[in-house]
């Protein structure tokens, strides 16, 4: 037998039993992550009555708000406004912005992609100024002139 029949001989042989052991690990693998599809169904009909599921909600005795009968129903139907609901913490202004403390505002050490920050660049610094610098006094005179 020549070196390169026994070369294409030897090649023949390795192709086969790699190829059988590549299956049979694919097999294996394909079948261990299987999901019971029918599991994943009833949970998510469990989820759904769940929420589903009447909340006890305390009655309000109703209100008369307007002589207009489908809109009277709908305001007594809204529940009530919270004190600190979403509205009232969007008025921010000068004396809020007093009460935080400025040495809080440190640059950050890296950026998002977590390199070091190089707070040596004229760039970075100008822009850690603009975000660490006091505006209390942009906003009084903001509030002064709206007349607040």
């Amino acid at each position: 037998m020549s070196k390169k029949s026994f070369v294409q001989l030897l090649r023949k042989i390795i192709r086969e039993e790699v190829t059988k052991a590549v299956r049979s690990e694919m097999r294996t693998a394909l079948n261990e992550n299987k999901t019971d599809h029918s599991k994943v169904i009833d949970h998510g009909i469990s989820l759904h009555d769940m929420v589903e599921e009447p909340v006890p909600f305390k009655k309000q005795k109703r209100r008369e708000y307007s002589k207009n009968s489908m809109l009277n129903d709908i305001l007594n139907e809204t529940g009530p406004l919270r004190e600190n609901s979403v509205g009232n913490t969007m008025n921010f202004n000068a004396q809020m912005a007093q009460s935080f403390n400025r040495s809080s505002t440190v640059a950050p050490p890296t950026d998002i992609d977590g390199r070091p920050v190089n707070t040596g660049n004229e760039k970075v610094a100008t822009v850690v100024n603009a975000m660490t610098k006091d505006y209390s006094a942009l906003m009084k005179a903001i509030d002064k002139k709206k007349g607040k």
